[in-house]
């Protein structure tokens, strides 16, 4: 209501401002300036490339790329035409923010650039090196937002000045939408956008979803600390802080290069607010926690609170780079991001044997060691581990791999500490006793090293299920928004609820993490380990509520040098679902995302995580074993060129029974082993050549069947139909696929 008596305030404001001013308006219900002419705006900056003007007026940005002469402007240059946005969402068109805040009662409010700052006061410019910094005051609310747009080659730089950020006591920013309508595409226009849910997926142009839920998904998930009563959605996360758009003959690819762990992605279509398809980014500052009070009784109540508007002493910086041609689609998106990695944020292509270098294709065999069981001793009950895989199990296992010819080989082992999984966070060799000890632990490391197996024992430095190795629950745990430190469950898969039948753990505050990495990484390379594979760390990342609050853009930045930590003390770090910010710290990744969420706003599930990695770090499955289709999976590994991997343990499933990973079915390796090797085979045919190489280019060529091409100029076409298709005058057959 608040909103609807001040757009109505705004729009008999801006008809006195036309009279005085010559500002053009229109007197219909919501108005906005008209598009800007050319004449309104300035050159302000060119980096021989991309050119950038500048409207004083109304604060429009617009880019011009010489190589293809595409413009791109910060708003649509028709929005006055667009008869179906009335009101405020009318108005958000001409804007270069979007705010949302609360007051002290944490009441929500919504505020644009537009009416808030441009009509009430004309935001300040000045010049700055390579472009531009804009100053965005909103009297009424009280807020000030410097922005800054500078050039430089093929790309443009949006920044949020986040040191300049002023609130008032009365309001607090939760989120500052960046650029909303960069490049927004009309109803005439073709194309589509990409967003990165899992693997990746398109957005098409004028979809006729508008009544479907736009998406807006945070990067790298929800903040952890948070206390979820159940989980809301089985879904994808995004793991690559990238968005996209392809518009007609051009596209740009946006990475967001500061700020990231604090970030969210948005992308609406046509025909919800208005006439236009756009995506854009924002910054988080206030996350909001709903806690259940005297749980389980009469009084049982529910409570919300705030935290702290926080940026985490970092700009939100978000770079655009522009495509044409050839390049402007979602796999020339992932090229230039790929580009990205390696030129800006150093990540160094991993020395690998892969069949590129005539060697066999790599394989992960995943075990697991020991789990924690309830037993009784007289009817006394105690806790013991359970032997899935024994230290000699797993030797021997490797051993019945290389002798079958599987030469490329990585073997990773789970629950190996003192007490098995789910134990005490490792930060030494200290290797369970009935799986055979420290000697036979370090036994097997170096055998298999002599082999030549890339051999990986698991850790995890974030979740803390027991006190012990110096950390404790009391001083070591990260806290919630209520200050209580930050438990978690698993949920249950029937109804998604806690669990609490199941082990419940805390989170190691930040800097208790890189104690753990630090320690363990030295102590494995004191042992003469060559690799370590780390769980959590590069998964999900979270804040932490204590007095002077942590936000994530803290705890990413924390880790990012317990990683580099890491990485100097040992080499060759493995990332399980991996997120962006493992990259440059990481010699190979396992579990990686090979689907999308299929969002009812989705139109396409595209391999973008795959095409971006692809010549740059060795991704490995997740275990193919665990697939409920694993002919459709075995083809989506061809497809993406992704390394397989398998999940066992070494003995009997029936020992599984009342563990907590009596889950696990199809895991017993001796039961499975032909039919793993059978499908072995067949990937390292198919992919001979291939893996390991760059991915140049990915098209659907018709519903169900899609071409991979690889840097060397062979491709692969998969074909998920039940059917034959016919690709030009080659069939592929049905659930295959074809190698030219």
């Amino acid at each position: 209501m608040r909103l609807r008596i001040w757009t109505a305030f705004m729009t008999a404001m801006l008809l006195i401002i036309a009279s005085t001013s010559g500002i053009k308006v229109h007197s219909a219900a919501g108005t906005a300036v008209k598009a800007a002419q050319t004449g309104d705006f300035q050159r302000v900056a060119d980096s021989g490339r991309l050119t950038l003007d500048y409207n004083p007026n109304t604060a429009e940005i617009r880019v011009t790329d010489k190589e293809s002469g595409a413009l791109w402007q910060s708003n649509p240059v028709d929005r006055d035409s667009d008869k179906l946005a009335k009101g405020a969402k009318k108005m958000d068109l001409s804007a270069q923010l979007l705010l949302d805040y609360v007051d002290d009662l944490n009441k929500p409010f919504q505020l644009n650039s537009f009416t808030g700052s441009v009509k009430e006061k004309q935001p300040s410019w000045s010049k700055v090196q390579g472009g531009i910094e804009v100053i965005y005051e909103f009297p009424k609310a009280g807020f000030t937002v410097p922005v800054r747009y500078t050039l430089s080659g093929d790309g443009l730089t949006a920044a949020i000045m986040t040191g300049g950020i002023k609130q008032q006591d009365k309001f607090k920013l939760v989120n500052i939408s960046l650029l909303p309508f960069f490049g927004a595409a009309g109803s005439t226009d073709e194309g589509y956008m990409f967003v990165p849910d899992g693997s990746g997926a398109l957005i098409n142009f004028n979809n006729s979803k508008s009544s479907y839920k736009s998406y807006n998904e945070r990067v790298y998930g929800g903040d952890q600390a948070l206390d979820y009563p159940s989980k809301a959605d089985q879904k994808e996360a995004i793991r690559l802080p990238v968005f996209g758009m392809k518009k007609d003959a051009s596209a740009f690819i946006a990475v967001i290069h500061q700020g990231a762990y604090q970030a969210g992605i948005t992308a609406e279509v046509s025909g919800k607010n208005n006439t236009y398809n756009n995506i854009f980014s924002y910054l988080n500052l206030i996350e909001f926690e709903t806690n259940l009070l005297l749980e389980g009784t009469l009084n049982e109540k529910q409570v919300t609170r705030a935290s702290q508007s926080m940026t985490g002493g970092m700009d939100y910086e978000v770079k655009y780079f522009f495509l044409h041609g050839a390049d402007a689609d979602y796999a020339g998106m992932a090229s230039r991001y790929r580009h990205y990695l390696q030129d800006e944020q150093g990540v160094k292509p991993a020395e690998s044997k892969t069949a590129a270098d005539g060697k066999s294709l790599p394989l992960l065999v995943d075990f697991v060691g020991g789990v924690k069981k309830k037993a009784t001793f007289l009817g006394i009950p105690y806790n013991t581990v359970e032997v899935l895989t024994s230290f000699k199990d797993a030797g021997q296992a490797a051993n019945r791999l290389l002798d079958d010819g599987i030469a490329n080989l990585a073997l990773r082992l789970e629950g190996w500490t003192a007490g098995g999984a789910k134990g005490e966070v490792p930060v030494s060799l200290n290797a369970d006793g009935r799986l055979g000890g420290n000697k036979a632990f370090k036994k097997l490391a170096k055998e298999l090293e002599s082999k030549g197996v890339a051999f990986y024992p698991a850790a995890d430095p974030v979740k803390l299920y027991e006190g012990g190795n110096g950390f404790s629950r009391f001083s070591d745990t990260a806290k919630g928004i209520s200050r209580a430190p930050a438990l978690k469950y698993d949920y249950r898969m029937s109804d998604q609820m806690k669990n609490k039948d199941l082990k419940r753990w805390y989170l190691l505050k930040p800097t208790s993490v890189n104690e753990a990495i630090d320690r363990f990484t030295a102590a494995a390379a004191k042992a003469g380990l060559k690799h370590v594979s780390f769980q959590s760390v590069g998964s999900f990342i979270y804040s932490d509520f204590r007095r002077g609050s942590q936000p994530k853009n803290v705890t990413g930045t924390t880790w990012e040098s317990g990683l580099q930590k890491g990485q100097s003390n040992l080499g060759g770090l493995m990332f399980d679902q991996p997120n962006a910010y493992t990259f440059p710290y990481a010699q190979s990744l396992s579990d990686v995302p090979l689907f999308a969420s299929g969002f009812d706003t989705e139109d396409e599930e595209v391999p973008f995580y795959s095409i971006a990695v692809s010549g740059i770090l060795p991704a490995y499955s997740e275990p193919v074993n665990l697939s409920s289709m694993p002919q459709k999976y075995l083809l989506k590994l061809i497809e993406t060129g992704t390394f397989p991997a398998y999940k066992f343990i070494a003995r009997d499933s029936s020992l599984l029974s009342h563990t907590e990973y009596d889950s696990l079915y199809s895991a017993d390796f001796n039961l499975l082993y032909e039919d793993m090797k059978e499908q072995y085979d067949r990937l390292n045919e198919a992919l001979g050549g291939l893996a390991g190489l760059a991915i140049t280019d990915h098209e659907k060529l018709q519903e169900g069947v899609y071409r991979t091409t690889f840097e060397n100029g062979k491709t692969a076409v998969v074909n998920y139909n039940n059917e034959m298709a016919a690709v030009g005058a080659e069939s592929i057959p049905a659930l295959g696929y074809l190698i030219r």
